[in-house]
């Protein structure tokens, strides 16, 4: 038999099949007709909401809400369309562009069925035995703006993604529990509203908890807009183009592998082959996770806001007309400095009550204090709830709190760019913003910084202290902040402090050298010449310097143990290695002293070679491990004495005493300028002969002879 003449026998017996399927099916699994509707059905059924369930059908989303799914739908109903066409001016749904139309049809409906209970506590479930919180006040809509095609300075091409927006809820219970008063932050943010205890955007929610059978219906008397983000604002306001285009700078395009293979075919959209990569528009300068146009701010958008303070073009001119000098514009002013400058108007989870009060709060947000920080009133030029936070255009610039300290006569100075960022960089702006300290500040110009090689800028190691032997790597954050700290001297010196072969203390245990010709640092010995001294009051004195001022990179161990370089030290690392005064490392090389402890400072008497090898062939200098361990030992003294006359008297070694196991044997240190001599305690006299080697944990110096002790 052919098989064309079989095919309308078996085209019979499946339509007969498919037949008996569907009744069973509809048998089985057919929705009781007492079942509550859909939420469409719901819509319909109350006759109130025409104009929302029509918008919802020209986007095509009723098969969606009509038949499955589980959703909550904040719904304006026909009122509130009413108003809504009388204050935008279109006539009727029609006249609403189609992509406008799928944005405000999208931003009413949330993922996930939300009673106002789980709207209110953030929560998939209701009754749960846990402890409620209000925190995660924003959900996530069903709008996602379109994707838009950007291009970075280099000219390469971006497929950049947007965000959902999340829709914010507000109640009394929410500010509440943030101890906030809940109108004055409501109606500053959505001016023209009144806070009647439940709302979510601007709208109030004036009946709650409506059932359907895929999700839960709230109702709400105005039709929302999707709010633009803080980036949208910018571009919308020229007042703000200043701030926009220095931030501007700073955008980066960060790929999303979520994003990306969320698409269709999983990320090969037109099945190429090759994934079709989305983009997050990125910002360097603000706090982790956020940008003006990132929706799910520091990871956390179901709790966390953006709260952007922008200066309009007059404030920023305004700062840098009393603020700086030497720049005839803002663009001139590199980029580390105008990106810290910028990032004081950062922060995070800050509400309109908070922007009065915000210098006893702003430490907890992205920078340091601030001078009269509070934003007033008066102060505000324009405010709005952006879909990231709430955004607040000031007519005043804010001046971070260095700007009035003893650095005052440097900071915007374009002169002292380089050592202004520093002092920020390295953190030592903390110690200068303290009100009640008085400091003397050695500033390095940008020249002088230069003519040593150094400067302050990026590269491949990111913003940083760069020297010119090592061009690509910015020096370790401990070394240029030793070198920053040298600068720093806590009080006023004055003239007769430069008293020629004398050393003062900076901020932190770094030490200052005075010669005829300047004062140097133990890094780099090339005298620095003062300038004239700069009063400023109640803060302490400037003193310009032609050098800057390099902190000792060694330690006295990597000094004793670099042999190599310092010969006058070898007979010295010889003994220490044989004494196990050495810690060593899982290779087996030696990585400290075992008597030095980190943190502590300390003054090291080392022999002459000659000296130590006229010891051992006499045998006062110990040959035993444990003898020679204790007699080097007695050449440490804890504290930094220099032969510039100051300090004198008795002095405990590292050494402790064998028989009680704890008391310190001495030596007497007896102190004259430029001649420093020490006494053992068996009363033998020994000669400095080589003085003042800096390190960065204390000072080496070689004496004629070596300590004995009882």
């Amino acid at each position: 038999m052919k098989l064309r003449h079989l095919l309308p026998g078996l085209l019979s017996c499946i339509i007969l099949l498919l037949n008996c399927c569907e009744k069973k099916f509809d048998e089985y699994y057919r929705v009781p007709d007492d079942l509550i509707g859909t939420i469409l059905d719901v819509l319909e059924e109350d006759g109130n909401y025409t104009q929302f369930c029509s918008a919802v059908e020209m986007v095509e989303f009723d098969d969606v809400l009509g038949r499955t799914g589980n959703f909550t739908v904040f719904a304006p109903d026909d009122e509130a369309f009413a108003d809504f066409f009388t204050e935008t001016g279109y006539n009727s749904l029609e006249d609403i562009p189609e992509e406008e139309l799928k944005g405000i049809v999208f931003y009413h409906i949330v993922f996930w069925a939300y009673s106002k209970f789980m709207l209110l506590y953030g929560l998939n479930i209701q009754d749960m035995d846990i402890e409620y919180s209000t925190e995660n006040f924003r959900q996530p809509t069903r709008y996602t703006p379109p994707l838009t095609v950007e291009f970075d300075t280099l000219g390469r091409q971006y497929h950049v993604y947007h965000e959902t927006k999340y829709i914010p809820v507000f109640s009394n219970e929410y500010f509440s529990e943030q101890d906030l008063n809940a109108p004055e932050n409501y109606e500053f943010l959505y001016p023209g509203t009144t806070f009647q205890g439940f709302h979510v955007d601007r709208a109030e929610v004036t009946e709650y908890d409506v059932p359907a059978q895929n999700g839960w219906i709230h109702r709400i008397n105005r039709v929302l807009v999707p709010p633009p983000n803080h980036n949208d604002i910018l571009v919308q306001h020229e007042e703000f183009s200043m701030f926009r285009e220095l931030i501007g700078k700073n955008t980066y395009y960060e790929y999303s592998s979520s994003y990306t293979t969320m698409q269709d075919n999983e990320g090969d959209v037109d099945e190429d082959g090759i994934l079709d990569s989305l983009f997050l528009r990125m910002n360097r300068i603000f706090p982790s996770g956020t940008s003006p146009d990132v929706e799910n701010v520091a990871n956390n958008g179901f709790r966390n806001t953006l709260t952007l303070f922008v200066p309009t073009n007059d404030a920023l001119q305004a700062f840098l007309a009393e603020r700086t000098s030497g720049y005839t514009s803002l663009d001139q002013i590199g980029e580390y400095w105008i990106n810290w400058y910028l990032s004081h108007y950062i922060g995070t989870n800050y509400w309109p009550s908070q922007f009065s009060i915000m210098t006893e709060e702003w430490e907890r947000d992205l920078t340091a204090s601030l001078v009269d920080c509070n934003i007033a009133e008066g102060d505000i030029f324009f405010s709005r709830m952006a879909s990231n936070g709430p955004f607040c255009g000031i007519n005043k610039y804010l001046l971070p709190r260095i700007f009035e300290s003893v650095a005052q006569p440097i900071m915007g100075n374009s002169d002292y760019e380089w050592f202004c960022d520093m002092l920020v960089f390295y953190l030592a702006d903390r110690l200068l913003n303290e009100e009640k300290l008085v400091f003397t500040l050695f500033a390095p110009s940008n020249d002088a910084m230069r003519a040593a090689g150094y400067t302050f800028r990026t590269g491949i190691g990111g913003y940083g202290l760069y020297h010119q032997d090592s061009p690509l790597t910015p020096l370790s954050p401990k070394v240029a902040t030793d070198i920053v700290n040298t600068h720093l001297v806590f009080g006023d010196l004055g003239e007769d402090d430069f008293e020629e072969g004398t050393f003062i203390e900076a901020s932190q245990n770094t030490y200052i050298g005075v010669t005829d010709l300047g004062i140097f640092a133990g890094g780099d010995l090339s005298p620095a010449q003062i300038g004239s001294p700069i009063h400023v009051s109640g803060r302490g004195i400037v003193y310009p310097i032609d050098r800057i001022l390099v902190s000792p990179r060694e330690s006295i161990f990597e000094i004793i143990s670099d042999p190599g370089t310092y010969q006058q030290y070898q007979k010295f690392y010889q003994l220490c290695y044989q004494a196990g005064l050495f810690v060593f490392d899982e290779n087996l090389l030696p990585e400290s002293l075992d008597n030095i402890s980190i943190g502590n400072y300390y003054t090291c008497f080392i022999p002459t070679n000659e000296a130590l090898e006229e010891g051992l062939a006499k045998g006062t200098v110990p040959s035993d491990v444990d003898s020679l361990q204790q007699f080097l030992r007695y050449h440490f003294v804890e504290g930094v004495v220099f032969d510039d006359g100051k300090v004198s008297g008795e002095f405990n070694t590292t050494r402790i005493d064998e028989e009680s196991g704890y008391l310190f044997n001495t030596i007497e240190i007896i102190n004259q300028k430029y001649d420093l001599k020490i006494m053992d305690n068996l009363g033998n006299t020994r000669t400095v002969v080589h003085a003042n080697h800096m390190a960065e944990d204390g000072v080496i110096h070689q004496i004629d002879s070596y300590l004995l002790f009882q």
